[in-house]
């Protein structure tokens, strides 16, 4: 088990990125990465629900090496969806419980396909960070936790969103996608108004300027614009090309909708514990929730999800409910006991000054119990678990490479974009081989990075790699398959996955 260890934790130090040029990437002792379209083989499946799989591989030897890629092979394994028509899960089956992917998956009937989550303890199988589900914190450790997942975002017009609107030139009408947004999406229209904070927008594959009703400037190849000229539109993909083609003193007419006061974006934050039990005389908080062990001077709350004995600590609190659903102390265990929560009960378990303070509470006490998060960014999240590192953020690759391993590695990845489109990405070998639990080959974590970004990713996080690294789909043809490696591969059991989910 300690080697399984020593193993996760090189996994992790090799979880490192960054994106740019060639010459960039030398500076910072970083890799270049072959753009994905040069892959030697491809493939491309339709999922469903707007969710598309995708693979590019390049074969060991000659083909990965000359792409500056592992002599082993390399296979970037990638599933994209977008929050309009789909959702974003966590999947697990308890605390702590680890179970395989692909049963977390087969397990959930709305899963399309899913990727390996958070990093964890192989000894007690817990994950690292926190974990919310319908709003609500259902587990997290003490101290903060780096977590990624689905948010309900209070939109600021000035900053950004998605929504649906018509730009009518002649008798043709092309869809809005989204309005002052940090960047135009790989197949979309932006537009820029005055009120936008960024007074030069990120150019698209075309670039059209707007003034009194009428097209002003048409730029095929895109241009850098400042809002403050006017209305200022701009395409990627295959609406660039029309566009581009659009003639100058032309009307049109732009219609927009309303702003939104929410929209549910990916996130990524960070966030810690929050919580209290009082009765008429004294407050003990705590900042933990079922996770295994007690901070020296805190207090961690266990409900009767947590599938094994809570550690026990100085001071026990057994709390449930009385005939008219008031939360009450059934037991106060002074020296401490290793109980588990029953139905509708809680346990606390606290340590050191918080100890002290549980044993002022008395058996019969009526209490009020709360605990939720605060998030550094005061994020809500819809449901949300834990990340590793942060590799782009604001479109901007904020990884620096020469303080990280370059070790080619199985990595794992989640990059997103405001317009609501997600990234799954992993990188493998892209073969069953003999590896004795040490899986080889893949990218080094730069590589990654810079692929979500070429995809139009504008954030990005790191996940755990090395041997936890899987991706699973449900191909419409033949059910679900591992999409990483061959199915013949060895599975890791694993404390969480992530998922795109179709709509309730």
């Amino acid at each position: 088990m300690g080697r399984v260890k020593a193993l996760a934790a090189m996994a992790l130090i090799s979880s490192t990125v960054l994106v740019f040029t060639p010459s960039v990437a030398l500076a910072d002792s970083c890799l270049p990465a072959p753009a994905l379209s040069s892959a030697p083989s491809s493939t491309s499946l339709s999922l469903g629900s707007g969710v598309t799989a995708k693979s590019w591989s390049w074969a060991p030897g000659y083909q990965a090496q000359n792409a500056s890629l592992s002599p082993l092979g390399t296979k970037v394994s990638v599933v994209e969806g977008n929050l309009r028509s789909v959702d974003f899960g966590v999947l697990h089956e308890g605390i702590p419980t680890v179970k395989t992917l692909r049963s977390l998956s087969e397990a959930n009937s709305r899963a399309l396909a899913s990727i390996n989550g958070d990093y964890f303890d192989f000894d007690s199988n817990i994950p690292w960070n926190a974990m919310i589900e319908a709003g609500s914190l259902i587990y997290s450790p003490s101290g903060n936790s780096g977590v990624i997942g689905m948010a309900q975002k209070r939109v600021d017009p000035a900053r950004g969103y998605r929504t649906t609107g018509t730009l009518t030139v002649a008798t043709k009408k092309f869809s809005v996608t989204g309005v002052n947004q940090l960047s135009p999406g790989s197949e979309s229209m932006v537009v820029y108004l005055p009120n936008s904070y960024r007074p030069v927008p990120p150019k698209g594959d075309a670039t059209v300027l707007i003034k009194n009703g009428k097209i002003y400037r048409v730029y095929p190849k895109g241009a850098s614009l400042n809002v403050s000229t006017g209305t200022v539109i701009q395409a990627r993909g295959a609406i660039a090309k029309v566009l581009g083609r659009l003639k100058l003193t032309t009307k049109i007419k732009l219609s927009l909708a309303n702003p939104p006061l929410y929209e549910t974006r990916m996130v990524a934050d960070k966030l810690k514990t929050v919580g209290s039990i009082t009765n008429s005389a004294t407050t003990m908080s705590f900042d933990a929730v079922n996770y295994k062990t007690v901070s020296t001077n805190g207090a961690t709350v266990f409900d009767n999800s947590f599938g094994r004995t809570p550690t026990r600590a100085r001071t026990t609190l057994r709390i449930g409910k009385d005939t008219l659903g008031r939360q009450v102390v059934r037991n106060v265990y002074t020296s401490g006991a290793g109980i588990n929560a029953g139905l509708g009960e809680l346990v606390v378990q606290a340590n050191g000054t918080a100890a002290t303070l549980a044993r002022k509470f008395r058996a019969g006490d009526l209490v009020t119990v709360k605990y939720g998060y605060e998030a550094e960014a005061r994020t809500t999240f819809v449901t949300a678990a834990g990340r590793g590192p942060r590799i782009v953020q604001n479109s901007k690759f904020i990884w620096i490479c020469s303080q990280h391993s370059k070790e080619f590695r199985p990595r794992t990845a989640i990059g997103w974009d405001q317009d609501g489109k997600v990234w799954l990405m992993t990188s493998s070998r892209g073969q069953d081989a003999v590896d004795f639990g040490y899986r080889q080959g893949g990218s080094t974590a730069d590589q990654i990075g810079h692929w979500l970004q070429s995809l139009g990713a504008t954030d990005a996080i790191l996940l755990d790699g090395g041997g936890s690294t899987t991706m699973v789909i449900k191909n419409p043809a033949t059910s679900w398959q591992r999409f990483d490696i061959p199915d013949s591969g060895w599975y890791r059991e694993l404390a969480s996955g992530y998922s795109f989910l179709t709509k309730d």
